[in-house]
């Protein structure tokens, strides 16, 4: 059988070569040619697994290292009995870390008590959920709003989208990118929500670019200037709306995800999905040596926001002042450690908050 694989998954390499004819190429060269007598796709989002990809081809599994999904035509897959996978959450505290930062510089460049704000989180998925743990650390008032867990689980403390927007100091989304169904999230910050929304606040996308409309925001962000707004992810990606980019305080090339431990926790997932479908016995798989075994330390920290940006340095990622292009940037990324990375020796403030966000305190 042969295995293809997105060259830029790490750790990867020699895992399935006892067991597969395995092939390495950047997801973009993986094309309906190379995939036409592969039987396993293992990929990230810059490979789209629709028709003109699969079609006539033998693939029967695709596993993709990311917590999206919005790159394969599930449907499509789904009627052709193409089984499918990905890895939800195996990079959220990648991203709460990401959240983290920003608000640090949001809040700093501001001169901000984060107790009297409010934080309205959009999706309480895996993400979500570790956002929420980050805006009750900071002491901020927490509006949730997912109404596809509000309906299916009967959530009556979640709000809806217009009531978050009225009432955020800062918005943030962690949603999937969806076109249909009663809840699709494409372009839902649009002119029309945006109209809602505070003329002072603050908004995060890390989930999919098309989850906002960026002429609208770029439009809304002309008329009222003391609105800010943080994007690790593009609608046109990698090309950028450079105007919109311009006029961000935050400005990243969707690697908000892309710490160290996220990076191998997807592929781990990977691996023990294609083991279990093809029954190979990897179990308990780990890279040799493991990483993730050695904590950086932080000797102090005042508080909480203090102890976020001594982990992180966002101004590091600004695509504005990067010497590479989008993907060479992402493709050549030296991965971060999140919070769970990191052991605090002492905290002056906030100790009792520590554990809450994934620090290790000692």
């Amino acid at each position: 059988m042969k295995l293809v694989a997105d060259s830029h998954i790490p750790y990867l390499k020699g895992v399935f070569e006892p067991f597969f004819d395995v092939e390495y190429l950047p997801g973009h060269r993986i094309n309906q040619e190379v995939v036409k007598d592969a039987d396993v796709l293992i990929i990230r989002t810059r490979t789209t697994c629709n028709q003109d990809l699969l079609q006539g081809s033998r693939v029967k599994f695709i596993a993709s290292a990311t917590i999206g999904y919005d790159h394969i035509d599930t449907q499509y897959c789904d009627s052709n009995g193409i089984r499918w996978v990905t890895a939800p959450g195996c990079n959220a505290a990648a991203v709460q870390q990401w959240l983290g930062a920003a608000l640090v510089k949001w809040i700093s460049s501001k001169h901000l008590n984060p107790k009297t704000l409010t934080i309205g989180i959009v999706g309480i998925g895996n993400v979500g959920s570790k956002v929420v743990a980050l805006g009750n650390a900071l002491g901020m008032n927490v509006v949730c709003c997912d109404p596809p867990r509000a309906e299916r689980e009967n959530i009556k403390s979640f709000v809806d989208l217009h009531e978050l927007l009225k009432v955020s100091d800062i918005i943030t989304f962690h949603v999937p990118l969806t076109r249909a169904g009663n809840y699709p999230t494409y372009h839902m910050l649009s002119s029309k929500n945006l109209a809602l929304c505070k003329p002072t606040a603050y908004f995060l996308n890390s989930s999919r670019g098309g989850v906002v409309d960026e002429v609208a925001l770029l439009s809304y962000l002309e008329q009222n200037p003391n609105v800010a707004v943080a994007l690790d992810v593009w609608e046109n990606e990698p090309d950028l709306n450079l105007e919109l980019a311009k006029r961000c305080l935050v400005a990243t090339p969707h690697i908000a995800g892309y710490s160290l431990e996220g990076k191998v926790m997807a592929t781990k997932m990977v691996v023990d999905a294609v083991s279990r479908y093809f029954n190979l016995g990897i179990t308990l798989w780990w890279p040799t040596p493991n990483p993730l075994t050695e904590k950086q330390v932080i000797a102090s920290a005042k508080n909480i926001l203090d102890l976020i940006g001594k982990t992180y340095r966002i101004e590091s990622d600004d695509i504005r002042i990067i010497d590479k292009d989008f993907e060479d940037y992402r493709n050549t990324y030296n991965y971060r450690r999140d919070f769970t990375g990191f052991k605090v020796l002492k905290i002056e403030e906030d100790a009792e908050k520590v554990g809450m966000l994934g620090f290790e305190l000692g």
